[in-house]
């Protein structure tokens, strides 16, 4: 494995994260709030609830066209390059949009777009890099993931007057990573290499279905204190939204620095993956239960640390053990996609599940916590019943 696809991948990584941070953390809901104020909640509701939809479709289905496809260019890197271009021609437009409508259907249409380029690039790990290697790789995909999800988004907040600009800025990096990843690995991964499998035999695998359910469980338990950490932080201090604002991103922030250390951690040190996915996931669920112990800021803080650091881990081991247990290199795409659901379903379900606790629970957030440890400690035990599968090469 080269060092230029270390490094490709986390630009790339960082681009397209660069998008979802701030198109649908900021760019959206700001066109929303614009265009329609008195019903902007809502509005924004069901179109990120229908473009989560989308992906639940695309994203596998890429991943399996991807699989597929031979050209004189390889099978991913067309769909890459393919997905880049239509997402930063849908962003340039997109960002003159002012009416709901208008907003909606660039979003809806721009987020399938994404997933075309992302699931063949996560399939890249799985072809291209050696087993002693991949938490390597998995870590600097994570740590551009990250640092791209936050530098977008602060990106869009300060730039969220010049919407068109900024659409533009983040549809030129995203164009300019993807080609420069193309040109730095060319894909010579034309030949069928492995025999495929349909997928009901291919999800027969118990480790794999372990695996999917493991992550389900632990985004869940995460989304569901930071889709809520402005509300928690306005609830412990009284805080007016603004300086609850400031508050939580001092929070995000300082969690997704300690995010980046444990995937550099991870890197260095992780050779066993199952350990270290079932130590990470165990030190997880118990920092969300500091700010039970704890209810205060300097416990968010705490919690911010101590999981973000556990999480960094994570990424690193679970994403390597994902790709360990695909159980056909020929449907590594179409897998990769299919287990990457295991991300988007729980955050999509996650503000509704938060939603319907704190009704039930008189707007307790005490019980978001617990519920949230009790998610990470059920995939600590469902990860912890992967046996010692064998390793598949590139």
């Amino acid at each position: 494995m080269h060092t230029r696809l270390l490094w490709s991948l986390l630009i790339a990584a960082l681009a397209l994260n660069a998008v979802y941070g701030g198109v649908a953390g900021v760019l959206v809901p700001a066109q929303i709030a614009r265009a329609d104020p008195a019903h902007k909640d809502a509005v924004l509701a069901v179109v990120l609830t229908a473009s989560s939809l989308l992906t639940l479709v695309v994203h596998p289905l890429a991943g399996a066209a991807s699989d597929r496809t031979r050209s004189r260019w390889g099978r991913r890197a067309p769909w890459i390059l393919a997905g880049a271009a239509g997402s930063a021609a849908v962003m340039v437009v997109l960002g003159h949009a002012e009416s709901v409508w208008a907003v909606a259907v660039g979003w809806l249409v721009l987020q399938p777009l994404l997933n075309v380029l992302e699931a063949p690039l996560d399939a890249v790990l799985a072809d291209r890099v050696e087993p002693s290697r991949r938490p390597r790789a998995a870590a600097f995909f994570g740590m551009g993931a990250a640092g791209g999800l936050a530098a977008g988004a602060a990106g869009a907040g300060l730039g969220v007057a010049h919407a068109p600009l900024v659409y533009i800025a983040l549809a030129a990096g995203l164009m300019i990573a993807a080609v420069f990843f193309v040109a730095a690995n060319p894909d010579r991964s034309n030949a069928p290499r492995a025999a495929r499998l349909p997928v009901r035999e291919a999800w027969a695998s118990r480790d794999l279905r372990l695996v999917f359910t493991a992550r389900f469980f632990l985004v869940l338990g995460h989304q569901l204190v930071m889709g809520y950490l402005l509300y928690i932080v306005m609830d412990l201090t009284g805080a007016s939204v603004e300086e609850a604002g400031r508050t939580a991103s001092l929070v995000i922030g300082l969690h997704i620095v300690s995010l980046v250390g444990g995937s550099v951690a991870g890197a260095l040190w992780i050779r066993r993956r199952v350990p270290w996915v079932v130590a990470a996931s165990a030190v997880l669920a118990a920092s969300l239960l500091i700010p039970l112990a704890a209810p205060s800021v300097a416990g968010l803080v705490a919690f911010a640390v101590i999981g973000g650091a556990a999480r960094g881990v994570y990424l690193a081991a679970d994403l390597a053990l994902m790709i360990d247990v695909l159980p056909s290199a020929g449907d590594s795409g179409r897998d990769l996609g299919l287990l990457g659901l295991a991300t988007i379903v729980p955050q999509t379900l996650a503000p509704a599940i938060a939603g319907l606790v704190l009704f039930v629970g008189s707007g307790s957030y005490g019980v978001l916590f617990v519920l949230a440890a009790s998610a990470a400690l059920a995939s600590t035990a469902v990860i912890a019943r992967v046996g010692s599968t064998p390793v598949r090469r590139p």
